[in-house]
C-alpha cells in the first residue's frame, strides 16, 4: 500500500513537472492525465514545433543567401569619381583607355576595419605562374593552382563590374571594390554572380574551372587601378595568403608589363607547343580557337564543357620542361624534324628513349 502512495505522489510531481503550456489552476485532469499529457507534448508536440521553428530559421538564411543585393543607381558606384563614372560591362577595359588617365600617384588603404571591411585571399593554393613576362607576350595576373568546382572568394568588399565569358579569360568576374583596387578572376567553370550585385570579402563568386586561353584548371587573378594592371605580389603574401598592408602607395611605375616587341627581339622563334609549361593527363595541352569557340558555344547553351584533368607529377624540377606524346610510327628523326630540333639534341633530351617508340612515348622537345 506504501508503495502505491508513493507511486501516486509521483506522479503528482511529475504531472507538476511536466505540465502543459498555459495550464490553468481551475484544471480538472487527475494527475495521472496530467502526467500522460505531458509525455505526450514533451515527445510528440514539442519537438514538431521546435523542427517547424528550425525550418523558418533555415529558411530565412537560405532566403538571405539566394536573394543578391544590387546597387539601385550608378551613385552606389565604389570610387566613381576617381572612374570618372565609367561603368563598363562588356569588357576588362573600357574602350579608349588611356594610360594617361592613370594617377601618377595614389594612396590606397585596402581595408578599413572601422567600416566592417575585411580581406579574403581568392583561394588558398600554390602560385603555378607569375605576374610579367611569359610565352612570348605579357602575363598581367598571377595563376593559382587548384581543382575544377574549387570556390572563388572576393578578395575585398565591392560591386561586380563584369560576370561573363570574356575571350581569352573564358568565365570573368571583375568587381570594383570601395578601396579604388579592381580585381580580376578568369578562367572560372561557373559564375555565381552577377554585373551590380553588392559581395563582402570572402563571398563566394565563382568556380574554378579552366575556360578561355587555359592550359588546364587554374584561376588567374588580377589587381588593377584605372584599368591599368599591376603586380598583385606589390600587396599580396602568397605564403600567409594576406595583405601585406592595410595602406598602399601606388604610383606610374607599378603599372604594365614590359612591350612584347621589345623583349620578342630578345627571344628565338618557338613552336606553339613552347607555350605549355605544365601536363594534363600525360601530355602538353593548349587550347586552340576552334576548341575555344566550342567551349565558348557550350556555356551559352548552358552545357558544362568537359575540363582536362591536372596531373600533379608534372610539378616539381621538370616543371618547365616540354614534352609531346608519340604517335604511331613516329620516329626520333622524325619528331625532331617536326620540330625545328637537331637530331643530336633531341637524344641529348631523351638519353632514355631508344629506337622502339610507341605510341604512348613522351618525348621531351624542350
Amino acid at each position: 500500500m506504501d508503495i502505491k502512495k508513493e507511486f501516486i505522489a509521483l506522479l503528482l510531481i511529475l504531472a507538476n513537472v511536466f505540465s502543459l503550456k498555459g495550464q490553468s489552476d481551475d484544471d480538472t485532469r487527475s494527475a495521472a492525465r496530467r502526467f500522460a499529457d505531458s509525455m505526450y507534448y514533451a515527445h510528440t508536440v514539442k519537438p514538431k514545433e521546435e523542427k517547424a521553428k528550425l525550418d523558418v530559421e533555415v529558411a530565412k538564411k537560405a532566403k538571405s543567401k539566394i536573394s543578391p543585393i544590387y546597387i539601385s543607381d550608378k551613385k552606389e558606384i565604389p570610387a566613381s569619381t576617381l572612374y570618372q563614372s565609367t561603368w563598363y560591362n562588356e569588357r576588362v577595359k573600357i574602350p579608349h583607355f588611356s594610360f594617361s588617365d592613370v594617377p601618377d600617384e595614389i594612396v590606397l588603404r585596402l581595408i578599413n576595419e572601422r567600416k566592417g571591411q575585411k580581406f579574403c585571399f581568392p583561394i588558398k593554393n600554390v602560385k603555378t605562374s607569375s605576374y610579367g613576362w611569359r610565352w612570348g607576350r605579357p602575363h598581367t595576373g598571377i595563376d593559382l593552382a587548384l581543382k575544377t568546382g574549387d570556390s572563388i572568394y572576393a578578395a575585398f568588399d565591392g560591386v561586380v563590374r563584369l560576370s561573363k565569358y570574356n575571350g581569352g579569360y573564358g568565365n570573368c568576374v571583375v568587381i570594383r571594390h570601395y578601396n579604388s583596387l579592381e580585381t580580376l578572376y578568369g578562367h572560372l567553370s561557373k559564375l555565381l554572380v552577377k554585373v551590380g550585385q553588392k559581395v563582402k570579402a570572402g563571398d563566394v563568386i565563382g568556380l574554378g574551372g579552366s575556360t578561355g586561353h587555359s592550359t588546364g584548371p587554374h584561376l588567374h587573378f588580377e589587381c588593377r587601378l584605372m584599368y591599368a594592371c599591376f603586380d598583385p605580389e606589390w600587396i599580396f603574401d602568397l605564403e600567409t595568403f594576406s595583405i601585406k598592408t592595410s595602406f598602399v602607395r601606388i604610383d606610374k611605375s607599378y603599372f604594365g608589363v614590359e612591350s612584347s616587341e621589345k623583349k620578342a627581339n630578345k627571344k628565338s622563334a618557338k613552336s606553339r607547343l613552347s607555350k605549355v609549361d605544365v601536363f594534363f593527363e600525360d601530355r602538353p595541352y593548349v587550347k586552340t580557337s576552334s576548341i575555344l569557340a566550342k567551349e565558348r558555344k557550350l556555356i551559352k547553351e548552358g552545357k558544362k564543357p568537359q575540363y582536362m584533368t591536372f596531373n600533379s607529377s608534372s610539378q616539381g624540377k621538370n616543371a618547365n620542361y616540354v614534352y609531346i606524346v608519340a604517335q604511331k610510327g613516329d620516329r626520333l628523326k622524325d619528331i625532331a624534324k617536326r620540330y625545328g630540333i637537331s637530331f643530336d639534341n633531341i637524344k641529348r633530351m631523351n638519353p632514355e628513349v631508344g629506337n622502339k617508340i610507341t605510341e604512348k612515348t613522351k618525348i621531351r622537345i624542350k
